[in-house]
């Protein structure tokens, strides 16, 4: 848990559209100018938001305004996962050997 606690500080926000992928990445860095984009793979996106910078009902409401400006087929917040927390570690450690 020491792992999750020190890399974990994060949470991951999905959202799936049928496109408007510049309006979805816009609604995030609204949301938090640190947010890092996962991936983008047909229609659906994922990024991380930093906990610190984010509050759950801010992002409520961002997708509720969304909904109204384009389709959302599907979105979710969730806390970073173990799972989560592994593969950036590995991908850190892979970029470190890749340097050194």
């Amino acid at each position: 848990m020491k792992l999750k606690a020190r890399h974990g500080g994060s949470y991951v926000f999905t959202m799936t559209t049928s496109s408007n992928h510049e309006e979805v990445e816009s609604l995030v860095k609204n949301l938090s100018r640190n947010a890092n984009k996962i991936y983008h793979l047909s229609g659906t996106q994922k990024f991380e938001l930093p906990k610190q910078e984010v509050r759950i009902a801010e992002v409520f409401q961002a997708v509720e305004k969304a909904k109204r400006r384009f389709m959302v087929q599907a979105w979710g917040l969730a806390d970073t996962t173990l799972e989560d927390v592994f593969i950036k570690v590995a991908h850190g450690a892979e970029a470190f050997n890749v340097l050194s």
